[in-house]
């Protein structure tokens, strides 16, 4: 039981984070070591079409950063300098390979922020990106597209999750927390009986 206890312990502080601790180093074994993890898990048809670039070098995290689009439920907060991530993941599709990129990116990107939660890192799976500007950034071949981006870091806010009220929308408090509203266990069990 005590393994499971650890398990949800690392799922339920699996949270996507917005602002980051300024000043971490995050090296790029830690990140293949995350994506080492992610190219074993399942996979549709076991077709495995997902590649990934881990990225660390300052020059390159800035050119990545600039297209990115931050919690866009929060009408009037924008990440400051110094909360920006320390590395990013970049998740590829090999459109050359048949398969269900869309399906076995969910299971990668999640193994990716468990692992990450497991390290002391936080993150935040990213899909409003410039996937045009990152394929010419990459020089990425035609059949490369890149679909997703997971910023890392040491998280550096208070998030909250809460029952859902009115919407499921993610909001702040007055002090800066980030609440997360997800729908009671009774609204999502349909109890056979």
């Amino acid at each position: 039981m005590s393994k499971f206890n650890d398990f949800k312990n690392i799922v339920n502080n699996t949270r996507c984070v917005r602002r980051f601790k300024p000043n971490t180093i995050i090296k790029k074994d830690e990140l293949v070591e995350l994506i080492d993890i992610a190219r074993t898990v399942s996979s549709g048809k076991n077709m495995q079409p997902l590649k990934y670039i881990a990225i660390t070098d300052d020059k390159i995290k800035d050119e990545v950063y600039k297209p990115l689009v931050w919690a866009a439920h929060l009408s009037n907060w924008d990440q400051k300098e110094n909360e920006k991530p320390s590395a990013y993941i970049l998740v590829i599709n090999n459109t050359s390979i048949e398969g269900f990129s869309a399906i076995d990116s969910g299971i990668a990107m999640q193994t990716i922020m468990l692992g990450a939660t497991a390290k002391g890192y936080a993150g935040c799976i990213l899909a409003s990106i410039d996937k045009i500007a990152y394929k010419q950034l990459f020089k990425l071949e035609d059949h490369l597209e890149p679909m997703f981006i997971i910023a890392l870091g040491i998280c550096n806010e208070e998030i909250k999750v809460v029952d859902v009220k009115d919407d499921t929308n993610y909001y702040r408090g007055k002090n800066g927390t980030h609440f997360v509203p997800k729908r009671r266990l009774s609204e999502v069990l349909i109890d056979e009986q």
